[in-house]
């Protein structure tokens, strides 16, 4: 199971560059019907820039700080802290101008906050909450970005954001509309602990995390992820946030990120982009023609027996000797 990650995406690149011209580079007119999210199991959800700025200006998220067992596929399963019980926290999106108001509330054992980067407030509003309390942050949001948001609890923050507390946060341009893409978020982490004879990490080793050590580096979570159908020609946006640690060096095999947005700076033709850790950016690439295509951190491909890839699949379901 370890290696049907790396079958599937090095086998159709392999694939790719052995094909004769037989197989022709068709260049499809994109497709708008198609724009919008990818739904699937082991993405996290979002409702993109369209339905959010749409919506009121005045937006509301609730987050449960809670102890779960999560899985992370392999039949591997972490005992996780997390916001509403995944892992990473449910996708908060916002439009710029609106006004947030984020409520914490805490199921767990021990006190946990919040920190959103979107955000420009008083760090005192952070929390941190007792168990049984809650809190609420209420501020406008007004950069567009891809932001990462945590656990802040004081001088163990760092070991709350390793035990699951993160996830992403997306603030969309108000004035000026993206343009039609699949879209999908990518949220890179690592766990750190060891795992046991029952096939659990039992939790986070305080060693580890001190140490930067993860003993897995996942997307979204998990080990193991749905191939993603695209067509040839179609805009691909990602909204990666890195929690860390490391930067991650983004990277998509098989083609070029058309476009970097990282702040209010845009880059172009870029072959990978490095994200630090506690931060984000928008990424966007382009299906060239019919193939496999698969987005890495390119630092860790060490990685790649554990799942640490996002395929896309432009065969249209055909292989390479019959197109």
């Amino acid at each position: 199971m370890r290696t049907s990650a790396i079958r599937t995406i090095f086998g159709g690149l392999v694939l790719s560059a052995m094909a004769t011209t037989g197989c022709t580079s068709l260049q499809a007119p994109p497709n708008h019907s198609d724009a919008g999210p990818f739904a699937a199991p082991d993405l996290p959800a979002m409702a993109g820039q369209t339905a959010t700025c749409a919506g009121p200006r005045e937006k509301t998220f609730t987050l449960e700080a809670r102890e779960v067992t999560v899985d992370l596929g392999m039949n591997m399963k972490f005992n996780a802290w997390t916001y509403n019980g995944k892992f990473p926290g449910p996708t908060l999106e916002a439009c710029e101008g609106d006004r947030v108001k984020i409520v914490v509330t805490n199921h767990a054992s021990t006190s946990h906050g919040l920190d959103s980067h979107a955000l420009r407030t008083d760090t005192m509003h952070f929390g941190p909450v007792p168990p049984d309390g809650s809190m609420t942050i209420e501020k406008t949001v007004d950069t567009p970005g891809a932001f990462m948001y945590h656990c802040a609890a004081g001088p163990v923050t760092d070991f709350h954001i390793k035990s699951g507390l993160n996830g992403a946060m997306i603030v969309y341009p108000r004035k000026h509309p993206l343009r039609p893409a699949r879209e999908l978020v990518v949220v890179e982490s690592g766990v750190y602990g060891n795992l046991d004879a029952a096939g659990v990490i039992p939790g986070t080793d305080p060693a580890r995390a001190q140490k930067n050590d993860p003993a897995l580096m996942l997307f979204n979570g998990r080990l193991e992820h749905s191939t993603l159908t695209v067509r040839p020609n179609d805009l691909i946006r990602a909204y990666f946030v890195n929690v860390g640690p490391g930067v991650s060096a983004v990277h998509v095999m098989g083609t070029i990120l058309e476009r970097v947005f990282d702040g209010t700076t845009e880059l172009r033709d870029v072959q990978t982009f490095g994200i630090p850790a506690g931060s984000g950016a928008i990424v966007e690439f382009r299906i060239p023609e019919p193939g496999m295509y698969g987005l890495v951190d390119h630092d860790r491909l060490s990685y790649l027996p554990y799942g640490m890839v996002l395929s896309f699949d432009a065969t249209g379901g055909h292989t390479h000797d019959t197109m």
